[in-house]
């Protein structure tokens, strides 16, 4: 009898450690699905410029840095150690702790989005924009991928264009 509860006992203990580990996998949201989401409520409430919008596809979630020698640097070599063939992971780990001890260099994110919208005539659009994202996951600007080259290495702060925006 002592051995049926002490099974018992640890059968339930298994079953609270296991479903504690669930809860926990299914509340860390990653950064990369909190600014997707940021960005499609941002164009849920645009409607009028954005009409039956379709999220389609996301890029790669990139993150921005005030421009000055030391930052700019480290993202010389984590790019030229991307581009390698064979690229050394502990390497670029390395370089991207680096910058994220630089923290008050730190100004956002940039992803790409495509989407499909419908014009008044009914036709589907299908388009891509660059959004900026700000440290606290809301989107600052959007731009057409005819401005995107522009500003690539230029430093920018943008405020939010208005209330609705930092939602």
């Amino acid at each position: 009898m002592e051995k049926l509860k002490m099974i018992f006992a640890l059968l339930i203990g298994l079953a609270v450690i296991v479903s504690c580990k669930q809860e926990t996998k299914k509340q860390a949201a990653t950064t990369d699905e909190i600014v997707q989401q940021s960005i499609k409520s941002w164009m849920e409430n645009r409607k009028d410029e954005y009409p039956n919008y379709v999220p389609l596809e996301f890029g790669e979630l990139t993150p921005r840095y005030r421009f000055n020698s030391r930052t700019h640097s480290i993202e010389i070599a984590l790019n030229t150690e991307k581009s390698k063939d064979n690229p050394n992971q502990n390497t670029i780990d390395s370089l991207k702790r680096l910058l994220d001890e630089n923290s008050t260099d730190f100004l956002g994110y940039t992803i790409t989005h495509q989407f499909t919208t419908k014009g008044i005539d009914g036709e589907v659009k299908k388009d891509e924009k660059l959004f900026f994202i700000d440290p606290q996951n809301r989107v600052i600007t959007v731009l057409n991928s005819d401005a995107w080259d522009l500003i690539m290495d230029k430093e920018l702060f943008f405020r939010p264009e208005s209330p609705d925006s930092v939602k």
